[in-house]
């Protein structure tokens, strides 16, 4: 994958040529010759791309799932955001996108700022839906109060080659996404969060003390990871959760995760009808809350990788 991309990047760079052409669907030449001639010919940008960049898609679809779980985790409360692996921390605003729910195509709710230029579509499968209905703020949504992550590598949405590797990330042939992505950056260019270096299993439960120290008791930290457990090793994982764990001992805190079942094997398995309803790689939305010391753990859903379907599984009791 990370090949892939950074042969994309090369081709980005060279948007005037036939494989430029090819990849946007404008040509149906032989992709091969121009691709390998490409190879050859920078075979130094591409060797510099793979030992400095790593596979960032920062799917800003997700950010439709997590929008019905901000609204389970926080109900009326603002919500102070600490992503896992942020990227350019395009799924930092759910309250910035419109966000529409569909069913067979038809738009039955929208979160998220209706105005927007950014629209993210997904389609409800499957027998139960999420609650939709006008929610505690202007946008459906939690009040946002704060914006941050941690990031071996954080891009920045303003950075011409940061926004070329994420397009690069991309698949060919997917104009829909690329133009959503587009979008976001440009959006969230405006007003940056705060991304940190570092690594998550150190850098992250400092980072949730810090924001929860500065929004104060009446905001609900939220811890966010969607695809982003799957790049750490099982140790880390563990050490993740078990540094929220101990911040959950005291202190009221979420986590959202949005992650292949393995990941996160602390969330509930959900019925396989939901995976296959959603499709693509089975890939669970969980939620585990510390709520004045009590902990609780439920599995939301399941949905398509990039968001583009959402299960949602019966509320507990159901």
């Amino acid at each position: 994958m990370l090949f892939l991309a950074a042969t994309h990047d090369l081709v980005l760079d060279e948007d005037a040529s036939e494989l430029a052409a090819i990849y946007r669907g404008d040509s149906v030449a032989d992709p091969w010759p121009p691709f390998r001639d490409l190879v050859d010919r920078r075979r130094d940008d591409l060797a510099d791309c793979l030992q400095t960049r790593s596979v960032q898609t920062n799917e800003v679809g997700r950010s439709a799932l997590l929008a019905p779980a901000l609204r389970v985790a926080a109900g009326a409360r603002p919500v102070a955001l600490v992503e896992l692996g942020p990227s350019a921390g395009l799924n930092l605003f759910p309250d910035r996108y419109r966000l529409e729910y569909r069913v067979a195509g038809e738009v039955v709710a929208v979160l998220g700022d209706a105005a927007s230029p950014v629209t993210v579509g997904c389609e409800l499968v499957g027998p139960h839906r999420p609650d939709l209905a006008s929610g505690p703020g202007p946008s459906g949504l939690p009040d946002v109060v704060a914006r941050t992550g941690v990031d071996p590598n954080p891009l920045d949405a303003g950075d011409p080659a940061d926004r070329r590797w994420l397009r690069a990330c991309l698949w060919p042939g997917a104009p829909e996404r690329a133009a959503v992505l587009a979008g976001a950056l440009d959006l969230v260019a405006a007003t940056p969060p705060d991304l940190r270096v570092g690594d998550a299993a150190d850098a992250l439960e400092p980072l949730v003390a810090e924001v929860a120290a500065a929004v104060g008791p009446d905001a609900l930290v939220v811890v966010v990871a969607t695809w982003a457990l799957a790049y750490l090793p099982g140790v880390a994982r563990e050490a993740v959760l078990a540094g929220l764990d101990r911040r959950g001992a005291d202190h009221d805190l979420a986590l959202v995760t949005f992650e292949e079942p393995s990941c996160t094997p602390w969330v509930p398995a959900l019925d396989p009808g939901l995976a296959a309803a959603a499709g693509g790689t089975a890939t669970v939305l969980g939620l585990r809350t510390w709520t004045r010391g009590v902990v609780r753990t439920r599995a939301l859903a399941s949905a398509q990788p990039h968001g583009r379907r959402l299960a949602w599984a019966p509320s507990p009791g159901h």
